[in-house]
This record gives structure tokens, sequence and C-alpha cells, in this order.
């Protein structure tokens, strides 16, 4: 991201759709080093999670050059607000690769919704630091619309059989409604 002129490392949540564009674009225009690239993207956003104690995603990172081209992360946002992109990009990388580690990150991160976002109520709050595992006193009082509409929508699609809404027949506008 450039600010001022200057190059920042920085990544929304936001950004994690894009391995799943960049997957898509080389399955269709049959440019494998792109789908090189999602797959490493899509790590990144997986390791933002699974390098938090409750193995959720925070909302904002900075990448710290170490030196040695060695590269730390910062949170400058701890949230989770229960987001779709990062499953969004690990449904799209699994339907065109079929690495069913694209489904072992899904369930990880399934779990953790389980274990860290959903609520006595019944529902699903967002959390506010995702570095603190006791979820007490750890809740927003929301629960965003594209939590139900996207997020829980690309884990059935991840799990689901492959021939649910195919790739090559539909696709996803950004509230993951399908069209043809």
């Amino acid at each position: 991201m450039a600010k001022d002129g200057r190059l920042v490392r920085e990544q929304e949540h936001l950004a994690c759709f894009y391995p799943g564009l960049l997957a898509l674009g080389a399955q269709v225009l049959d440019r494998p080093q792109d789908l090189v690239m999602a797959e490493k993207l899509a790590e990144t956003c997986f390791i933002t999670y699974n390098m938090t104690e409750t193995k959720l995603g925070p909302e904002r990172v900075y990448f710290i050059d170490n030196g040695s081209n060695q590269w730390g992360i910062e949170f400058s946002d701890s949230r989770y607000i229960l987001r779709p992109e990062t499953l969004e990009s690990l449904f799209i990388l699994y339907r065109v690769t079929g690495n069913t580690k694209y489904q072992e990150w899904s369930w990880q991160i399934f779990e953790a919704i389980e274990k860290y976002a959903r609520v006595d109520t019944g529902g699903y709050a967002a959390i506010v630091d995702v570095r603190k595992a006791n979820v007490q006193d750890n809740y927003e009082d929301s629960m965003e619309s594209f939590f139900l509409a996207e997020t829980l929508k690309y884990l059935y699609l991840i799990f689901g059989p492959v021939d649910t809404l195919p790739l090559d027949k539909y696709v996803f506008n950004t509230e993951a409604h399908p069209f043809r």
C-alpha cells in the first residue's frame, strides 16, 4: 500500500480475497505463475490466523523487515470481525487445486470461530483482541451480516460436494451470491 508516496507494508484482512481472485485468473488465463502467487498469499493470510492465541485472523497487520530478508508481523488492529475473505480464497484454491490443505486450514479456522466467537445466546460475536484466549470481556456486541451470508457459506462450500456451485458455471459477487 502507498501512503504519502512511501510504501507501507500493511495488509488488511479484506486483502485476503486476492488469492482467490488470482487463482481464478490463473485457471481461466492458463497462468500457472499466478497460481503460485495465489497460494503464497493465501498462506500469508492463514499464517496471520495461526500465529494468534485464538487462531483467528486480525483485522490489520504490518510486515516488519527484520533484516536479511526475514519478516515479522505486527498487529495494528487485533480485532476479528468474522470476515469471510480468507475462507473465500481457501475455498477457491481448494476447488482450483484439489489440495486438501485448504480444507484443513478452513477447518482450523472454523474450530477457532466455534471456540472463541460463538456466544451463549446462540449467535457469534466479533472478538476485540485475537491475541487473548480469555474470551470473557473480549467480545464486541456485534455480528456483521456478512458472517452469515459469506463466512458460513464459504465454510459450507469448501466441505460440500465439489459439484455444488462449480466455479466453471458460477461466479460469486462480493456478497458471495452465486450467479450463472
